[in-house]
């Protein structure tokens, strides 16, 4: 970590601005300020601007756990995902642990319209959500179980042959051969002396020192001269010929008559007769062991649903839509889900259509549709370009890292005797925090409590830039008041990756509630003072048009430069008349903002509407983002080969699971190899936290169920999921008072009982056969116990006064929606603080709110992270896979913010309930509604009668 500093102060400090799509200006502003920072370093270190650093800046849609990092593995790019508006089109519609009318609620009506017109709507969770109340079909998984179910998917569609072998053939590695002496693929030179890649016509290849030109310029996918010829070509074995032949990038979506199955023999140049099978055949009997049958075990799901849905996805094919959500990304196996599920699309033609594909839905995340905002963010401080009607000179001097490390206790993952994070993720350490429009980096962070007592005080100073006190605010050196989406007063704009808009923030006449300035005001109020203090006028210079109130000018590069936002022309660049329009849209950023007053967003220029990525791909043939031009199912990297992962095995969750963590589930050993604990010097029997991360051993599908998790044998029994709730987005701002009273049925505006931290409070949905034989109450207050190693934090047995705010104390609710041995509880809520604590203590009302900064507690003590912890995932930090960069079309390897990096998992626990006071008004014994017969179980007759719906009359 210090090596990765290069000597430079300014690379300890981090800054981070939140989901910062949702401001192209103001809150990508923060990576522009880590930019600046360069001239910081060239002043203190006198160097010159070659050898200047900027700051560290972390990421977002991987810091949230929202990147699904299978999808960069199997196609290269970030995410393949489609707008919602499509869903009209596809004859079915898989949810897979997407509760789409609650986490995307101002698109449900998406949904609900492709059902009037025909469309079959099937959920996947584990949980009866919101969405199984709309869908024709619902099918309830263990949670983590996913990467095994969709792999028993995939064994009925191979067993039956019900895949499109034509697809396969073109678009997918599953023709290529794999050497079965080394787990390689197959390469050309191992059988052609001196052989060279060829030349290809559908990629741009670099020369050294060459730049790759501006996004708007790129016309193909582009490479380095050196990585082509390290990635080379690949060979299939031709049925026409009965010979190998070499496969280049350029023949990908070219359906030759290549073998998938079968086992042939090759000479290498090295003298070798080597056997050598293609990936569907390796696929094909590795999935052979996940039987209907097995998975029905694996998964605590009916065999017929298996069976039923892998049938009815391969009876639709290229019209089967599978939107994926958070609820499965949040397990620690989060990317063989993916590459699992992308496997049974691929296989079935449901990769690329409007009416089928796969999708990842989260945030505002793909900041690629503004591919032109490195002209803002990374604008050269050392040579700025302060005339308005000039494009910018961009010259990057920050380096990106993952925010995973810092709440990881500000460390890598370094195990025995490895280091398992790659060089290019590596972290410096931290000392400074700039954040904006995120609670998610500290006040609700995965591992908060830990983070706060061991990690937060190795921070010398945190600042936060927030509208609303947060539990991040709590714990800040300094605290920027910034203005509210109402109260703008400099334009921005932002997208979505669920609609095709470009929505632009205009200017607001209304007055500020508050003495409060826009985030970019902060920004260059800083700027200012640094010049001030530096004597360098550059950091005053490189905010030049925030204080002459001409933000758009920024805004307008962006525009300029952006390839869904051509045609978005400013009359100094055209020479055009101001105001003029085309159709209702404008050709300047200011007509844009004024169309956006009247509620009028401007379309952005993607490839198709609705926007379906993956679309070229699977209809022109164009290559996908990877080595080999095709999406990839088997990955041959070092890494992948040394845990077992170079197939799409089910690892069985790290903590989250009733069964052995983190095991690899596989029947065909032979087609994976391993590296054991031992070869880290490391012990087989040693489960603890850290060490189950890089754990490899290995399990056949049939034995799973019967192993065991270690703390089972200590009464923790149920699985902890923490999903989204419709009634607040991630943590804001769900403290008012009337969204607190939403938040489930504790909520009562008079408080009765003085022990509520609020008017409504935060708790854990149980099934009420768990908590009766818990003896545990409708109602009842209870603890809320992870593994008790490091959890609510490490070392709690030597902090008793840290421990009282730290353990998790909430209410218990009744709910029949969840099956047996699951637990849930809503990420939303305002988590315990020392204030919120003490105020409880010493308020003479008893409210959880700190008695100095008026911050409200939705818990007692502790939150829904106090059972959760940080995880780093070895196969998430390689140096050696191949992806697509955030902006424009280059494909390079190893880290890649919010593309290929570490993401956590935040659903990994398996958690202990244990009561701790009766449910009723100050402890009385049972919680109200339950007496009053209104709750599930205790229900009076007068509610079964009403339930039977005895209580309608009518002819």
């Amino acid at each position: 970590m210090i090596e990765a500093m290069k000597g430079a102060g300014t690379q300890v400090l981090k800054l981070r601005g939140g989901m910062p799509l949702l401001g192209a200006t103001r809150i990508f502003g923060l990576y522009r300020f880590a930019n600046s920072l360069a001239l910081l370093d060239a002043k203190m270190r006198q160097v010159d601007q070659e050898a200047a650093l900027g700051a560290r800046a972390w990421d977002n849609y991987s810091g949230h756990t929202d990147l699904p990092p299978g999808h960069t593995m199997t196609c290269g790019q970030q995410t393949i995902g489609f707008d919602l508006a499509t869903a009209e089109n596809a004859a079915m519609v898989v949810g897979w642990g997407m509760n789409w009318i609650v986490t995307k609620m101002p698109d449900g009506h998406w949904l609900t319209e492709a059902r009037l017109k025909g469309t079959r709507v099937v959920t996947v969770a584990c949980e009866y959500q919101a969405t199984s109340n709309k869908a024709d079909e619902v099918i309830l998984l263990r949670p983590g179980s996913d990467p095994a179910f969709a792999l028993g998917l995939a064994q009925v569609i191979i067993q039956e042959k019900l895949y499109d072998a034509e697809f396969v053939k073109g678009h997918t590695d599953l023709p290529l051969l794999v050497r079965m002496d080394t787990l390689k693929l197959l390469k050309p030179q191992d059988l052609i002396q001196d052989y060279k890649p060829k030349g290809l016509k559908d990629t741009q290849i670099l020369k050294a020192e060459e730049r790759a030109p501006l996004a708007t310029k790129q016309d193909r996918q582009i490479i380095t001269e050196s990585l082509r010829n390290e990635w080379s070509d690949f060979v299939a074995w031709n049925l026409d010929t009965n010979q190998p032949e070499v496969i280049t990038r350029d023949e990908a979506g070219l359906a030759k008559n290549l073998a998938l199955e079968g086992e042939f023999t090759v000479d290498t140049l090295d003298g070798k007769k080597v056997k050598v099978r293609p990936v569907f055949d390796l696929l094909r009997e590795h999935a052979s062991y996940f039987t209907p049958e097995v998975v029905s075990n694996i998964c605590h799901v009916n065999q017929e649903a298996v069976l039923w849905l892998a049938r009815e996805i391969a009876k639709n094919k290229a019209k089967t839509l599978v939107p994926v959500g958070m609820g499965p990304n949040h397990f620690f196996n989060n990317d063989l889900k993916d590459r699992a599920i992308f496997l049974v699309c691929a296989l079935t033609r449901n990769i690329g259509f409007h009416s089928g594909n796969i999708g990842s839905y989260a945030g505002n995340y793909r900041g690629a549709y503004f591919n032109g905002e490195p002209t803002y963010i990374g604008e050269d401080p050392f040579d700025i370009e302060l005339d308005p009607s000039k494009a910018s000179r961009v010259k990057f001097y920050y380096k990106m890292e993952s925010a995973h490390y810092y709440n990881y206790g500000d460390r890598p993952l370094r195990l025995g005797n490895k280091l398992f994070t790659g060089k290019s993720h590596v972290p410096t350490p931290t000392k400074f925090v700039w954040f904006s429009n995120s609670n998610s980096i500290l006040g609700n962070t995965k591992w908060h409590h830990d983070f706060v007592v061991n990690t937060l005080p190795k921070t010398e100073c945190v600042v936060v830039s927030e509208w609303w006190w947060t539990a991040s605010c709590e714990y800040a050196d300094v605290v920027f008041a910034v203005d509210s989406w109402a109260e703008l007063k400099y334009p921005d704009m932002t997208t979505s990756p669920t609609n095709p808009f470009c929505q632009v923030f205009p200017r607001t006449p209304l007055k500020r509630v508050h003495d409060t300035q826009g985030d970019i005001e902060v920004l260059a109020g800083v700027g200012k003072a640094l010049s001030r203090l530096t004597g360098d006028k550059r950091f005053e210079d490189y905010w030049k048009f925030v204080y002459d109130s001409k933000v758009e000018v920024y805004l307008q590069r962006i525009i300029d430069n952006s390839t869904t936002l051509k045609g978005y022309k400013s009359p100094v660049h055209r020479g055009a008349p101001r105001r003029m329009k085309i159709g209702l849209f404008s050709r300047e950023i200011e007509e844009l903002e004024e169309n956006a007053k009247g509620g009028v967003p401007a379309l952005l220029m993607t490839r198709t509407y609705p926007k379906i990525m993956g679309w070229e791909q699977s209809n022109e043939n164009k290559p996908h983002y990877t080595k080999s031009g095709r999406m990839e199912f088997y990955r041959d990297e070092d890494e992948f080969i040394e845990h077992g992962e170079n197939i799409p095995v089910h690892r069985e969750p790290v903590d989250g699971t009733f069964y052995e963590p983190n095991t690899i589930v596989c029947g065909a050993t032979a087609l994976i190899r391993p590296k054991g604990p031992e070869d880290y010097e490391l012990s087989r029997d040693d489960l603890s936290m850290e060490v189950r991360q890089v754990r490899n051993v290995v399990i056949a599908p049939a034995e799973v169920t019967k192993t065991v998790h270690p703390r089972r044998k200590d009464g923790f029994t149920l699985i902890y999921i923490t999903p989204k709730y419709r009634h607040g987005a991630h943590t804001t701002p769900v403290d008012l008072d009337l969204m607190a009273l939403w938040f489930g049925p504790f909520g009562d505006i008079y408080r009765r009982d003085k022990r509520m931290p609020w008017v409504g409070e935060g708790y854990v949905d149980v099934n009420p056969e768990d908590a009766r034989e818990l003896g545990i109450n409708d109602g009842d207050y209870v603890w809320v116990d992870a593994d008790p190693e490091d959890r609510p934090f490490r070392g709690w047995q030597g902090k008793p006064e840290d421990y009282k705010v730290h353990r998790a104390l909430m209410r218990a609710r009744y709910y029949l929606g969840l099956p047996r041995g699951v637990a849930r509880s809503w990420f939303n809520m305002f988590v315990a603080t020392y204030g919120s604590v003490e105020g409880q203590e010493k308020n003479p009302d008893q409210l959880a709110r700190n008695p100095r900064t008026g911050y409200q507690a939705m818990f007692r003590a502790g939150s829904h992270q106090s059972a959760v912890r940080a995880w780093l995932r070895p196969t998430l930090m390689t140096d050696s896979l191949a992806r697509k960069g955030l902006f424009g079309q280059v494909i390079g390897k190893g880290f890649a913010p919010d593309i290929h990096c570490t993401v956590g998992a935040p659903k990994e626990s398996l958690v202990k309930l244990t009561k701790a006071e009766d449910g009723g008004i100050e402890g009385a014994r049972l919680w109200r509604p339950a007496s009053l017969g209104l709750r599930p179980t205790y229900e009076s007759e007068t509610m079964k009668k009403f339930m039977k719906g005895g209580f309608v009359t009518g002819t």
